[in-house]
């Protein structure tokens, strides 16, 4: 057996004693430690467990669809829905049936890769309100709905063409992150879990509302307390990568040019500083010409 396959079968082994472990029990065995090596170790060995989790984070092809009925595909209107009896998306797995703990935090932190940083995968209301026109014209018409062929194309191919460039709005609003850099972030938002949070009992001893955990297990308590924190933190990442204040009465918005997340100062700011820039700049190109076209 090669050093390698020893080194590999003492992660696996690792992993799986860190696996059959409540999570309760880490985070205790975690607060106790002697050392700052110990802790360290305990705290390698469940990142190990969350990365080498079976809840990998998928992505696949979906399909809005519907069938045309048989004695109206011959139709105009007929032959034009089924042409769109198929729209394709792209989708992600976005729960899990597993219960215990690794799966489900492992589940939230791909999801929020999803969320945050995969341009593939838009699945906002709007978008895909878009994508489920011809679906939806097309129960209209067999409810009764008269519809003339030539509007019907131009009515679904407007559709069509809006979900696309919606889609690249929202594109734009996601992060650049490969997924290599996204684990060590998510790395330091888990250290801060391990390092911040109380023990069910200091918890329970500190707070007014000391039996409000009582119907929940100590596994829920704290995998409930990661997945909130895992959110919390992101927010607060998404406001430091566009370099934000963490707080703002006014809020936040998207700049309507490149997506970047602005602050919101109440004063009908459309654009980013640098998208600013850019478009004084177009004005007062295109504003010269008009001028120079005018006294020529």
């Amino acid at each position: 057996m090669t050093l390698m396959n020893i080194l590999a079968n003492f992660m696996s082994l690792r992993r799986q004693t860190n696996i059959d472990k409540y999570l309760y029990e880490i985070i205790d065995d975690y607060k106790h430690s002697d050392s700052d090596e110990e802790k360290d170790d305990i705290f390698k060995s469940f990142c190990s467990s969350i990365w080498s989790s079976e809840n990998k984070r998928r992505v696949y092809t979906k399909t809005i669809r519907f069938s045309v009925r048989k004695d109206l595909l011959q139709t105009d209107v007929g032959q034009i829905f089924d042409v769109w009896s198929e729209v394709e998306y792209t989708g992600y797995k976005a729960m899990t049936k597993e219960t215990d703990w690794c799966s489900l935090i492992r589940q939230k932190v791909n999801n929020l890769y999803t969320r945050y940083f995969d341009k593939d995968v838009i699945l906002k209301k709007d978008y895909m309100n878009l994508l489920n026109t011809p679906k939806r014209l097309y129960y209209q018409w067999i409810d009764g709905i008269e519809m003339d062929a030539d509007e019907l194309t131009t009515i679904i191919d407007d559709a069509i063409d809006d979900a696309q460039k919606l889609k690249i709005t929202y594109q734009k609003q996601k992060m650049e992150l490969s997924w290599s850099e996204y684990k060590k972030v998510i790395e330091g938002f888990f250290q801060r879990c391990f390092d911040n949070c109380k023990l069910i009992e200091d918890y329970e001893r500190d707070s007014k509302y000391c039996g409000i955990y009582d119907f929940m297990n100590e596994d829920n308590f704290y995998i409930k307390y990661f997945c909130n924190r895992l959110e919390g933190n992101m927010k607060d990442y998404q406001k430091h990568y566009y370099g934000l204040k963490y707080s703002s009465r006014k809020g936040y918005k998207r700049c309507e040019c490149c997506g970047k997340m602005i602050e919101n100062t109440g004063n009908k700011k459309m654009y980013c500083d640098e998208c600013k820039k850019e478009k004084t700049k177009i004005n007062w190109k295109n504003a010269s010409k008009k001028y120079r076209n005018k006294t020529s």
